[in-house]
């Protein structure tokens, strides 16, 4: 009989750990924190609920220093679609993390720069968005429809970026080949 009693006592406190995990995650993203913030409070909740999955980011090279690059892959995989980054995808991708706070000379930053000379792997890209899809899961349906819109319009900016050459041959911008990268990241963050 005590067990039982202990055992619903420690159930309950891995449930409260894992409802604050949760609470923290959803402050962050609410508030619009630096993606710094929003790392972090990721990796909490990754360390809680998918052990597995943020082993394999660590794997991967990502660390906390890094998580805010980690963050915007989404972006630097649509800069990468045609086989090289343009120095006006460069600058989007770089504009769009200063003004989520990651501060030129910073780890992300450094981290950003190697991402955009030499092509991550494509299980950087797949896990990457693996994580954003599962810190996005514990926000209500119309608040998360709002930040993969919020992501897919940064993508869409890097695509845009690409430049006047991209616009003559398609109306909207974007390439074929963007678009089609650009709605299976959406799809992947909406699952």
């Amino acid at each position: 009989m005590t067990k039982d009693l202990f055992r619903d006592r420690e159930r309950g406190e891995e449930q409260a750990y894992f409802r604050q995990q949760d609470a923290k995650l959803i402050a962050k993203l609410r508030q619009k924190a630096q993606l710094s913030e929003i790392a972090h409070a990721l990796a909490e909740k990754l360390h809680a609920d998918e052990p597995e999955l943020l082993e394999r980011i660590q794997k991967l090279g990502v660390t906390l220093d890094t998580g805010s690059a980690f963050i915007l892959a989404p972006l630097v995989e649509v800069a990468w679609v045609d086989g090289d980054v343009s120095d006006a995808e460069r600058d989007t991708i770089l504009r769009i993390a200063k003004q989520r706070g990651v501060a030129p000379g910073s780890a992300d930053y450094r981290q950003l720069l190697d991402w955009l000379t030499h092509r991550p792997s494509d299980e950087v890209f797949r896990t990457a968005i693996e994580a954003i899809r599962i810190g996005l899961s514990v926000l209500p349906p119309d608040e998360s429809e709002q930040r993969i819109a919020t992501i897919t319009k940064g993508c869409e900016d890097v695509a845009h970026a690409a430049g006047w050459f991209e616009e003559l041959l398609w109306l909207d911008g974007v390439s074929p080949a963007e678009s089609e990268v650009i709605g299976a990241i959406r799809r992947h963050l909406a699952k």
